[in-house]
């Protein structure tokens, strides 16, 4: 979302019943030494910075009163963009002190309706919400139940967490946009996952540092450009996995091109993609597809049984043979 106008930043607050809007000091607000919003990009500031020197601040900010001061819920955008403004006053709804956890659940809940936070400052906020629960409730919450607090999908979750895990320098490439956030999950996914699922031994030679970093690499070298690339990795992991059960040796020709990978800083997944499992997994797509169509067809003929619909539905299959038929002589004929 845009945040070119300060009245953008509108949000249904739904505080209790007991808050107060009133004209508050800006000196007597404190930032929230705990707001997972750790990054405020330059330009976005700028822009709401622009629209409150127009319009004042149109928006209240949320605050609950600490000793003789008030302290920051939501807001801190407008709050940082008024103080430097010089402005004096700023509305605001006051209400009751609340618990770090009660405080992160609602800035998560409130940015589902705005411009999300970016990767990091999610994962840290994320991070600290499921450690304020363990301390409560002397267990770590699952992926299930922090959806339900804070209403990120289950899949952005998973990742969040995993995001964490993360080498620092790792974390900061993702900070700085230079590696997205996306690449370390399919990353985990097709490499890591599929190794320690179909050829663990190939992991356990090299390490999941090492594999890890090879790929990592290979991005910040620009031999990677796509994250999605990372999803042709699996396939070939999987096929090795098939080859060497069905030969009987516990190997395959296929672990050639999965060490490359992780051994030649200029090998391509692309490259190894095409020379060993594309078209194998062309033709494992056609079988799944001539299944489903079969089974298309069995459904069709049974609920049209009776109608004028059958003919056509029978008209359909008898023709798909007929080309099919053509397509499978031709084909022997220049064999």
């Amino acid at each position: 979302m845009s945040v070119s106008s300060e009245a953008e930043e509108q949000v249904d607050t739904q505080e209790n019943a007991t808050a107060q809007l009133r004209e508050l000091s800006v000196s007597d607000v404190e930032p929230n030494a705990q707001n997972p919003r750790l990054d405020f990009p330059k330009d976005e500031l700028d822009r709401l910075t622009d629209s409150i020197d127009l319009e004042g601040v149109l928006v209240p900010i949320v605050v609950y009163p600490k000793g003789d001061k008030y302290v920051l819920v939501d807001g801190e955008r407008r709050f940082r963009c008024a103080r430097d403004l010089g402005h004096s006053k700023i509305p605001a709804v006051i209400t009751t002190e609340r618990s770090e956890r009660e405080v992160l659940q609602q800035m998560f809940n409130i940015h589902l309706i705005r411009e999300p936070w970016r990767d990091i400052p999610t994962a840290k906020a994320l991070q600290r919400l499921a450690q304020e629960i363990k301390d409560a409730e002397g267990q770590e919450p699952n992926d299930s139940e922090l959806r339900d607090l804070t209403g990120l999908s289950i899949e952005r979750v998973r990742q969040l967490r995993y995001v964490v895990t993360l080498p620092e320098q790792w974390q900061e490439y993702i900070r700085e946009e230079t590696i997205p956030l996306n690449f370390f999950w399919e990353l985990k996914k097709n490499v890591i996952d599929a190794l320690r699922s179909n050829r663990p031994a190939i992991l356990d030679e090299y390490g999941e540092d090492r594999v890890s970093k090879a790929f990592v690499q290979k991005r910040l070298d620009q031999v990677i450009t796509d994250t999605v690339s990372l999803r042709k990795v699996s396939p070939i992991i999987r096929f090795a996995a098939q080859d060497a059960e069905s030969n009987g040796t516990g190997t395959s020709s296929l672990d050639t091109s999965i060490r490359d990978l992780i051994e030649k800083p200029e090998a391509t997944i692309d490259d190894a993609y095409e020379e060993t499992v594309q078209m194998m997994v062309e033709v494992d797509k056609l079988g799944r597809r001539t299944s489903t169509m079969v089974a298309v067809f069995a459904r069709l003929l049974t609920k049209t049984a009776g109608t004028s619909d059958n003919e056509e539905v029978r008209r359909l299959g008898r023709e798909l043979i007929q080309q099919i038929t053509a397509l499978i002589d031709s084909n022997e004929q220049h064999n």
